[in-house]
């Protein structure tokens, strides 16, 4: 049985998911954040724009290989990149409850925001293949500016979000290479096959 979209069903808006319906689905992000924040704390360029952004693709990778994504939390197109839509929220929590601590320095002309553990992640909702796919990134991102960290994910699925509205999980399929020659030759064969109108 063939588990993936058809792209009908891709391109149907009532079948796009903007957050996903797992159960705790923030819990579960807070330990993302934890996880992420402990693995990158000997990374010299790890700031909390690059902790949002290996969460965002980590989330969407889930998605897009497994059809559900390791949180489920929605998240918005803002400016600097993709940034979970409660995340203010849930950041004052966590340093309520004494799971984060923020620690701010100057870099150049603006204010870099780094999240320390103050606590180890309790791996009730992280499995292992979750972590996998959260490693990929951090590995990724490792040693790289919050601007690159930042302008790498300016890809399809955050041009096609309206500025400040949230990004559909689906997006993760749209390919942010550009089409090829093949790609087009393949397109008008199967145009010419089905009858289609291009």
């Amino acid at each position: 049985m063939n588990d993936k979209p058809t792209l009908k069903e891709l391109l149907d808006p009532s079948n796009l998911h903007y957050e996903f319906p797992l159960e705790n689905k923030e819990a579960r992000f807070k330990e993302l954040v934890l996880y992420v924040a402990d693995a990158c704390v000997s990374d010299p360029t790890y700031s909390k724009i690059k902790l949002l952004k290996i969460s965002f693709h980590a989330d969407f990778e889930s998605f897009g290989i497994h059809r559900q994504p390791i949180t489920g939390v929605p998240y918005r197109k803002l400016p600097y990149g993709p940034c979970p839509a409660n995340f203010s929220r849930i950041q004052q929590e966590m340093i309520r409850d004494h799971q984060i601590h923020i620690h701010r320095h100057r870099v150049h002309d603006f204010t870099s925001q780094r999240l320390f553990p103050l606590q180890e992640p309790t791996f009730q909702y992280l499995t292992a293949r979750d972590t996998s796919i959260v490693n990929r990134w951090i590995q990724f991102f490792w040693n790289q500016s919050a601007k690159y960290v930042s302008e790498y994910s300016h890809g399809m699925a955050w041009k096609i979000a309206e500025a400040g509205g949230l990004i559909p999980y689906e997006s993760v399929f749209i390919s942010d290479d550009p089409v090829t020659f093949d790609e087009v030759d393949m397109v008008k064969a199967l145009a010419e096959k089905y009858g289609w109108k291009l």
